[in-house]
């Protein structure tokens, strides 16, 4: 936002309704001022803003400026010392130096008041409307995880897997029942003790 001065007169009406209540550092409001004043050199000068609510509170903060051979650009960054209060707010730049051991005003900049918008307070940390939506919202969230949940439940095919549980169970038993085949020579067999249902095979002696 960049204003521009008339003389010694500011016009504020591009910020007449900017701030609000509690803002720190949100605005940088720029400032455009002739360099040379009756004879005087601004350049040489210091620049401060200070800022008056209606109850008589007192803000201040020194601006910083760049030179733009026959202007000076004033940058002011809007801090909370100026927006603490709601209401109307009186502002005034001086333009100061020392010369000669001596501090001199050399000149003040005329600003039209602004307003300083109140911010949005309320008694209530949660106003019921509020609450009861809140609490509706949790309530569908958890009845839709819990329908995902069970939509999965469903879908899992528990009698495919004990079906299949079923058939490895029964290749098992068929497995472990088949009687042990044992190959052994006429001579082996007559010499050993024979296993109960097992099946015997003669093979030729070598």
């Amino acid at each position: 936002m960049e204003l521009i001065a008339k003389g010694k007169n500011i016009p504020t009406y591009p910020i007449g309704s900017l701030f609000i209540q509690g803002e720190s550092y949100a605005d940088t409001i720029h400032i455009v001022i002739d360099r040379f004043y009756n004879g005087w050199d601004l350049s040489e000068c210091s620049f401060v803003i200070k800022g008056e609510t209606e109850s008589g509170k007192i803000a201040t903060s020194v601006l910083l400026f760049e030179t733009l051979d026959d202007k000076l650009r004033l940058a002011w960054e809007v801090t909370g010392l100026f927006t603490r209060y709601p209401g109307k707010l009186m502002l005034e730049i001086t333009a100061s130096l020392i010369k000669n051991g001596m501090f001199l005003c050399v000149v003040k900049y005329d600003m039209p008041p602004v307003n300083i918008k109140p911010a949005l307070t309320g008694t209530n940390e949660v106003i019921p409307d509020t609450s009861e939506q809140t609490i509706a919202q949790i309530n569908q969230a958890a009845a839709e995880g819990l329908a995902e949940i069970q939509a999965e439940i469903d879908a899992f095919d528990i009698d495919s897997v004990n079906r299949r549980l079923d058939a490895m169970e029964e290749a098992c038993m068929t497995f472990l029942a088949r009687p042990e085949v044992i190959a052994v020579t006429q001579s082996e067999y007559d010499s050993s003790e024979h296993k109960a249902d097992s099946l015997y095979i003669i093979i030729e002696e070598e």
